[in-house]
């Protein structure tokens, strides 16, 4: 697959799988812009991309700030360009029982994942109309479509990602807009540190970044509404769909799904 004449920009892609799709991209033919919080992370991502024959662009972005992604916008515009896909990758994770979390951090937990994912949206979404094939990726997770125990703010912040992205694009079909597609990724835990100390629910094990990786950008290349790793969380909404709320419950919990973020031992600062 190809992505020559894409100009794709991707937040958090100073590490894990958002470097990787960087660097991946970039390998396909993708003029790419790095977006991280440290602009020396991005730095060395665009060094490796530029040394390995691609083009790429360093810029700072904490989706978190939400002022900032509007001038970041601009500055783009000036400095490189209109983009043709964005991929909302940025994300944080914070594990625990909730009343132990601190409101701060399950706050941010949304003004991240959900907030800045919308507002970088609504900063490019100008860019993808008007772009003959633009592209949304909003990185979501496995969580989105179950309860998640000592992982609340997290999953809820997930659900709120598909409830976006799917309305989106509905949106966009409607308004006849078919030039624009909106994929939409749900992975289980990926090994990428984010989710140290996790123990994975039966059947669906840590799942790799070059797995997922190729798994995005086979869905982005076909055009696919979702992508969701393992073909085993396929099944988790059909599951919930037609066993009784009592037994799925059971379910969850004998398969490690209510119980996987327990023992997660990521950063808390």
């Amino acid at each position: 697959m190809r992505f020559s004449g894409h100009r794709v920009l991707i937040t958090g892609a100073g590490a894990g799988i958002g470097r990787l799709m960087a660097e991946r991209m970039a390998g396909r033919g993708a003029e790419v812009i790095v977006t991280a919080r440290r602009i020396d992370a991005a730095r060395e991502v665009v060094k490796h991309i530029v040394n390995a024959g691609g083009t790429a662009h360093a810029y700072t972005l904490d989706v978190g700030k939400i002022g900032s992604i509007a001038t970041l916008r601009d500055k783009i515009h000036e400095e490189v360009g209109p983009l043709t896909m964005l991929i909302n990758n940025a994300g944080v994770v914070f594990g625990g029982e909730f009343e132990k979390v601190s409101l701060d951090q399950h706050l941010q937990t949304f003004k991240v994942n959900s907030e800045g994912l919308m507002a970088c949206t609504h900063a490019f979404l100008d860019d993808l109309i008007q772009a003959p094939r633009g592209h949304l990726v909003n990185i979501a997770s496995a969580s989105a479509f179950i309860g998640l125990p000592y992982g609340s703010s997290y999953a809820a912040s997930k659900w709120a990602v598909v409830g976006f992205s799917e309305s989106l694009r509905l949106e966009l079909a409607e308004r006849g807009l078919r030039n624009v597609k909106v994929t939409t990724v749900c992975p289980s835990y990926i090994a990428t540190g984010m989710f140290k100390g996790v123990k994975t629910p039966l059947f669906s094990p840590m799942l790799t970044p070059d797995k997922v990786v190729s798994s995005i950008l086979k869905g982005i290349a076909t055009g696919e509404p979702f992508v969701i790793e393992p073909p085993m969380a396929r099944s988790v909404e059909l599951l919930k769909g037609v066993l009784p709320r009592r037994l799925w419950d059971q379910v969850a919990k004998y398969t490690g799904v209510s119980t996987s973020m327990y023992s997660w031992k990521g950063k808390r600062d």
